[in-house]
């Protein structure tokens, strides 16, 4: 009887010492939860795409993709000054296939601006035979020409435009919704405007703000001051940057006063994105300066880098015409953590081969 009572006392230890294991498992799982939480990280605005992404391709910024959400149709208001939709089912169209087949008898570079043409006038008489044409167009040409019939179409008949738009697959939706849409704002620019002003932030809002500041009918000036008063997101900063590159190549005095004026934050950092592109190749080195002064860093960094991948056809350039601000010295200076020395290395190889000796 006597070994079941020393028994007890180590029992009763090992039951303490499982119970001291459990607690402190416990007390270590709420920090390690936390932790994988904290690592996660949160949506901090505007950060670069790819720094080493070459100028001309997507711009400036992008945060962690959203489901993509598909906008409702535009219900255009009444326009009586505005010419009738078409009739489905003209006559017409019996011509317009017979041109169609003609331009395969074109040279190879003049098919491509002939189908544009042909189909973009079809679509205006009888948008159901032209949507069916659009099938035959090689695919190399299908995405020029796909924008093209839905920019005609939305000029006359933006809503049943954009219901085609918005049956097409998504990489053709996207597209074909944006120049609808633009069409449409060619002809009543007040409800395009609200229209695009209330979609969900996406890829389909960021190419229809794109679009129409890119077929915007007026002055820069009142692009940019129309795009400041919308939330700020992709789209907008997207079309930002492009009103600013290209009023930074046509009048560029007038774009630097509009940015110098501008309040700090990140409608300014993607003006002068834009700006800093369209100074490129009129002064490379003020181009650089104004890149040097956006304070977001992960679009400076973007920008700079742009840039510096660009540097060796600017840097051609300007030896050959003799424009001021050669980029050689400042970029030399870039900060490591902006411009890694590896790729100013590689572009500065590249100019110096292709320069006279």
């Amino acid at each position: 009887m006597s070994q079941p009572k020393n028994a007890l006392p180590m029992l009763l230890a090992v039951a303490a010492g499982l119970g001291a294991a459990a607690y402190f498992l416990l007390l270590n799982k709420e920090p390690v939860e936390k932790k994988k939480v904290a690592d996660v990280p949160a949506d901090t605005g505007s950060r670069i795409v790819d720094p080493a992404e070459p100028p001309g391709t997507s711009t400036a910024t992008t945060n962690p993709a959203p489901t993509t959400v598909t906008p409702p149709a535009p219900t255009p208001p009444s326009r009586p000054d505005l010419p009738p939709p078409p009739a489905p089912g003209n006559a017409g169209s019996q011509q317009y296939r017979a041109q169609l087949q003609q331009i395969d008898n074109l040279p190879a570079n003049e098919q491509y601006a002939a189908r544009r043409k042909l189909l973009a006038e079809w679509v205006a008489v009888d948008p159901s035979a032209a949507v069916q044409a659009l099938e035959q167009v090689p695919e190399d040409h299908r995405a020029g020409t796909l924008s093209a019939v839905a920019q005609a179409w939305g000029k006359v008949e933006p809503e049943a435009a954009a219901a085609w738009a918005l049956e097409l697959p998504q990489a053709d939706s996207v597209r074909a919704l944006a120049a609808s849409v633009t069409g449409w704002f060619q002809v009543d620019r007040v409800a395009a405007k609200a229209y695009a002003t209330e979609l969900e932030p996406g890829p389909y809002r960021t190419e229809i703000l794109k679009s129409m500041v890119a077929n915007w009918a007026g002055p820069p000036r009142s692009a940019a001051e129309w795009l400041g008063t919308l939330q700020e997101g992709t789209g907008r900063n997207q079309a930002l940057s492009s009103i600013f590159s290209q009023w930074g190549r046509t009048s560029p005095a007038m774009a630097e006063a509009w940015v110098m004026q501008s309040p700090h934050g990140n409608l300014r950092d993607h003006a002068t994105v834009g700006l800093s592109r369209g100074l490129l190749t009129r002064d490379p080195g003020k181009a650089l300066r104004y890149a040097q002064q956006i304070e977001d860093t992960g679009v400076k960094t973007m920008q700079l880098r742009s840039m510096v991948n660009d540097y060796a056809r600017t840097c051609i350039s300007c030896h050959r015409s003799g424009k001021p601000g050669c980029l050689r010295e400042p970029v030399s200076g870039l900060p490591e953590h902006l411009v890694p020395a590896q790729q100013k290395s590689r572009v500065f190889n590249i100019v110096r081969r292709n320069l006279p000796k």
